[in-house]
């Protein structure tokens, strides 16, 4: 029995995309995926003329999907809340439905929009937050979402921390995406403090002149520019050797993926020999390493620093999001990495897990301790809760013009705490 054409390209792309997921698009050879395929490489070339047209049928499927299901969700209701969760509902779908997509589409488009075939997923990125605003626009005029937060933003904190779910979110789970839609749609809208238990802040001053930098998905405008203008930028006064071939690494990590980054690029955008920069490092993947732990011992730090001066929930989980606000942004773009939660091959698993386990720790700790003082809601989960405020945080952070730290990290305290509902 002989499989159909159409049949076998629909196994082409989906080991195509298994690979692009795990090992990522600029790693993954053809040879590769004829192999997961059983396929010898000049067979697959008879389906597909390159990797690159692979990779745009799955950009296109999952997209196509994505505007069907947002597009259904607005034309069944006029409700801005009830809109909220349908569009959450179905990116969720499409996670648990995809999942290998999903994440290629976080890990890769931002990249790939740059490129002159993939331009096209500005427009459709475009598109997408599009209705996420509008939906954030409609609540605002209709009195049941907060107008001082600016629809724009809200849509790109909600809509980018959904889609970031991607790396951890499957729909066979604990939660299904109906369900995890009610949960996302009721943290977001009221928070998680108890009515009284947080005191509000008008932050329309605040945003006035600030702005997403760029969509939840897609092209980032600002990311792109040479690498050498924005490492001086990121770069602090007096930064030595050792600092540069870090914000070096990160920078170019962030922009093509850590798999295809040479050590010698690293070198020479750090402005160093290759050979002190096996000196310093060792070699890429210690390099990798030293990042992760070193982010996650420096953060755990902190928040044991301010455990004894915070002792209320409510001002714990204020320091939590401030720290990791402040902790991504000293990390220039080295916070993708912590984005991904996925550790290569290369990194010390058990070592990673224990540090990213104590990190989830204290944020459960600091939410079942609100719980049981009265300060937080009582309807929580804690364990899915701090994974949504972590996967906000790391998305986006660092994606709004115009703020400074402190400024962003009161707006994620605003939002966590007091929620997007009109108060």
């Amino acid at each position: 029995m002989h499989t159909r054409p159409a049949d076998r390209r629909s196994q082409i792309l989906r080991h195509a995309c298994t690979l692009f997921a795990r090992q990522g698009y600029g790693a993954t050879t053809v040879r590769q995926i004829a192999d997961a395929a059983q396929l010898l490489s000049g067979s697959l070339y008879h389906h597909f003329p390159s990797k690159e047209a692979m990779l745009l049928d799955i950009l296109e499927e999952f997209f196509a999907g994505a505007l069907h299901r947002h597009r259904a969700t607005l034309a069944a209701t006029d409700d801005p809340v009830v809109a909220l969760r349908g569009l959450i509902r179905g990116s969720l779908t499409v996670i648990a439905e995809n999942p290998d997509a999903s994440i290629v589409v976080v890990a890769e488009c931002r990249r790939l929009a740059q490129t002159e075939r993939f331009r096209w997923l500005s427009e459709r990125t475009a598109r997408t937050s599009a209705m996420w605003r509008s939906v954030m626009e409609e609540g605002v005029r209709a009195g049941v979402l907060r107008a001082d937060l600016r629809p724009e933003t809200t849509a790109h904190l909600v809509q980018s921390t959904v889609w970031a779910m991607a790396q951890w979110y499957r729909g066979n789970g604990r939660y299904d995406p109906d369900e995890a839609s009610g949960l996302l749609v009721d943290l977001f809208v009221r928070g998680i403090a108890k009515p009284g238990a947080y005191r509000s802040r008008a932050l329309g001053p605040i945003l006035g002149g600030a702005g997403p930098s760029r969509p939840a998905v897609g092209v980032d405008p600002d990311g792109y520019e040479a690498p050498r203008i924005r490492l001086a930028r990121l770069l602090p006064d007096g930064a030595d050797a050792r600092m540069r071939i870090g914000y070096a690494a990160g920078l170019l990590f962030a922009q093509q993926g850590y798999t295809v980054t040479t050590t010698r690029q690293i070198a020479e955008l750090a402005g160093v020999p290759v050979g002190s920069l096996a000196h310093h490092i060792g070699s890429k993947e210690r390099l990798l390493a030293h990042m992760l732990t070193g982010f996650f011992q420096e953060l755990l730090a902190a928040f044991d620093k301010d455990a004894a001066a915070r002792p209320r929930p409510i001002r714990r989980v204020e320091g939590l999001i401030a720290r990791t606000v402040d902790a991504l942004a000293g990390h220039g773009v080295a916070s993708v990495i912590l984005l991904n939660e996925r550790a290569t091959e290369d990194v010390p698993q058990s070592e990673l897990y224990r540090l990213l386990g104590a990190v989830e720790g204290v944020w459960t700790r600091a939410l079942a301790d609100g719980m049981r003082s009265g300060e937080f809601r009582a309807d929580l989960d804690p364990a899915f809760v701090q994974r949504v405020l972590r996967t906000a945080i790391s998305t986006s952070s660092g994606a709004y013009r115009g703020l400074g730290v402190h400024d962003v990290a009161g707006l994620y305290q605003e939002i966590a705490l007091g929620g997007i509902g009109a108060r």
